[in-house]
């Protein structure tokens, strides 16, 4: 007699939202996105999708099944998008620098971002993303999405409250002014430049200063970048506190209603 293996309904529905959740975080987020292998990014997929899921109790029809797979690709896009917000700080301030210093023109296709930036621009971006992930920022990312499926089941319909545009309008105006503190040191150094060959161009202009302006600066950004690398540390330990709170506040702030 042929062995049946029992294939519980509830539980694979349950997979596949828990999937569906998981794949669209894994899309939106900055840290899983085009920087991952997509094997790497389907098993981890999977992985994740397998500790968070729990069985959808009830006869699901297909539009019902269907509604339920878009609140939850809706549920880990924006947790994707709203705690990659924070980890674009580091592009951010490296591409205020290129475009300070003049190397914003030597552009390079970043595969992380998807589009081209400036050499500091995919610097900062790289080095800042190693330091999240060595920092366990990964391991963070990944629990805070296990624990969306206790406060915003699977099965669950939204009731967004009122909040969450003011959160992400705050998380975006604290990204520029968090990317300009960053970059501060070295804008410092190339105002103070810009300065100094004004006055040279002032009172010696036929020294034509400002033909040396471009390679001055760029040498100078070189040259100082290093005192911004001393930030890196405390911006990724704000980083990790943030994406903690974000996460928090966005699974809040779209409520859930429990399935009948």
């Amino acid at each position: 007699m042929d062995a049946v293996i029992p294939i519980d309904a509830g539980w694979v529905v349950g997979m596949l939202l828990a999937v569906t959740r998981v794949a669209a975080f894994a899309i939106a987020s900055p840290l899983t996105g085009r920087a991952f292998p997509a094997p790497a990014r389907i098993a981890m997929t999977f992985s994740v999708a397998l500790a968070m899921a729990e069985p959808v109790r009830g006869v699901i029809e297909p539009g019902e099944l269907f509604a339920a797979a878009a609140v939850n690709a809706l549920i880990g896009a924006t947790l994707g998008w709203v705690t990659g917000l924070l980890l674009h700080l580091f592009a951010s301030a490296g591409g205020i620098i290129d475009l300070v210093s003049g190397l914003s023109m030597a552009t390079v296709f970043d595969p992380m971002q998807g589009d081209s930036g400036g050499v500091f621009g995919r610097l900062f971006n790289i080095t800042g993303m190693a330091l999240f992930v060595v920092g366990g920022g990964l391991a963070l990312l990944v629990g805070g999405l296990v624990a969306s499926a206790r406060l915003l089941p699977l099965g669950a319909a939204l009731a967004p409250v009122d909040g969450l545009t003011g959160l992400v309008i705050e998380m975006v105006s604290q990204l520029m002014r968090s990317a300009v503190e960053f970059a501060l040191p070295v804008l410092g150094v190339l105002l103070m430049l810009e300065l100094a060959m004004g006055l040279a161009a002032r009172f010696a202009p036929q020294a034509n200063i400002f033909m040396l302006g471009m390679p001055l600066k760029i040498l100078a950004a070189i040259t100082v970048v290093g005192s911004a690398w001393v930030l890196f540390p405390d911006a990724v330990n704000g980083i990790e506190a943030g994406v903690a709170r974000s996460m928090d506040a966005v699974m809040r702030g779209l409520g859930a209603v429990p399935p009948a």
